[in-house]
């Protein structure tokens, strides 16, 4: 996963900058808010554990980026209970709650309960969601550099 090559710095940098608590209260509260919603119906969480191999201890926001991260497993769930909004859930929340966590882990040395198994996860829309956090990454790395010139 690319996103857990950036260094700490910058990392830390776009979690300061970028990423304000009230952005991050807010996926983790839709995250909370989707997985109970799930985690409702016995037979289409399972479902959706078995999709991903998802290991017996999880955290949440893991599990989240796993299921929401996975086209049919997304669609289906928009399906299933009946969500009035586009076909997928932003690549962004994705990518922001991605960065969160690998801030977490690489500068606040939290481990949370299935990251590994997310690193090493090899799926299309996980590899999507890295590409693009890996690229707002470098892009704040382009903003910080700039400076301004007068002549």
């Amino acid at each position: 996963m690319h996103t857990m090559q950036i260094a700490e710095s910058v990392i830390d940098g776009y979690r300061n900058e970028k990423l304000s608590e009230e952005r991050i209260n807010a996926l983790i509260a839709q995250v909370n808010e989707q997985l109970n919603e799930i985690s409702q119906n016995e037979e289409i969480y399972n479902r959706f554990l078995k999709e991903v191999n998802a290991p017996e201890n999880i955290d949440k926001i893991i599990l989240w980026i796993l299921f929401m991260s996975n086209e049919d497993i997304c669609d289906d769930y928009i399906s299933e209970f009946d969500k009035n909004f586009r076909e997928i859930i932003p690549v962004s929340d994705l990518a922001d709650l991605l960065l969160y966590v690998i801030h977490l882990k690489k500068v606040k040395n939290i481990e949370l309960d299935g990251v590994n198994y997310l690193l090493e996860y090899d799926e299309e829309g996980i590899q999507e969601m890295d590409q693009y956090a890996f690229t707002n990454a470098l892009l704040y790395i382009q903003k910080s550099k700039e400076v301004q010139i007068e002549f």
